[in-house]
């Protein structure tokens, strides 16, 4: 289960004396939940500014982690493209006698025109935090993974970027990344991993920077410690190694 969402709906920041680097975090599906705040809380411990932006500002009493766990599990068994579907998706909602608040979270989540306004706060995330510290990283998760991977192929803001079982950019836009990425991902998620060949494969073919690891037997959001379902704390332990490593590596310290 998701613990309570962070208090306050703004952002959540942590920004340790002297700091000239800034690593932006992304939030999962649930929102700006605690263990957003419990990420950032790491990076500030490692010497680096975090912060994690509310994506959801202005949903906030429709994207409740309550609501959105009961819109997941209602099209878990759909691809995420037959998410994208509105008539698709419908008649799995009414062949399951989903609840209007089910229904309302779904809506908004996998319509087009959301996720490219979160895509744009993203990178408005990014760009912001540039203005303010020397070098940027993205590091996201879930959704948030997806976002922080495409904010590459939006800005030249970012000095590196960071996904945990994101949905990967597509080989249209991996052109445009002209940083480092780091992209890591669970065996067992077979939605999420169905697009990673082909985003490795143009990575490759392009020359661009890429660090790719997959933790075998584990599930997306093995990272997330308050979901005991999924957690898998020697792949979370040993990833949270990787993600300092690497922020370490392309980030001015």
């Amino acid at each position: 289960m998701v613990r309570n969402e962070v208090p306050s709906k703004g952002d959540f920041r942590v920004v340790p004396p002297g700091s000239r680097a800034c690593v932006v975090v992304f939030h999962e599906v649930w929102g700006l939940v605690e263990h957003t705040g419990d990420v950032c809380k790491r990076i500030g411990k490692l010497g680096f500014a975090a912060v994690a932006p509310n994506l959801y500002r202005g949903y906030d009493s429709i994207l409740t982690p309550a609501k959105i766990q009961r819109a997941m599990k209602a099209v878990w068994e759909l691809s995420l493209e037959e998410r994208r579907n509105r008539e698709k998706v419908e008649q799995t909602l009414e062949r399951k006698g989903a609840s209007q608040d089910v229904r309302g979270a779904i809506r908004i989540l996998y319509d087009q025109g959301f996720r490219e306004e979160l895509l744009t706060n993203a990178v408005k995330s990014a760009e912001l935090a540039r203005s303010e510290f020397d070098s940027v990283a993205t590091l996201g998760f879930c959704i948030g993974g997806g976002l922080a991977l495409r904010v590459a192929t939006k800005t030249n803001k970012v000095d590196s970027v960071a996904g945990f079982y994101g949905e990967p950019p597509g080989p249209e836009d991996i052109g445009r990344i002209s940083v480092p990425a780091l992209a890591v991902y669970a065996q067992e998620d077979e939605i999420i991993n169905q697009k990673v060949p082909d985003f490795v494969r143009a990575m490759l073919e392009m020359g661009k920077d890429l660090t790719l690891k997959t933790y075998p037997k584990t599930k997306h959001g093995f990272f997330n410690d308050t979901r005991r379902e999924v957690y898998d704390r020697r792949a979370a332990v040993d990833s949270w190694e990787l993600t300092r490593w690497y922020v370490e590596r392309t980030l001015e310290h």
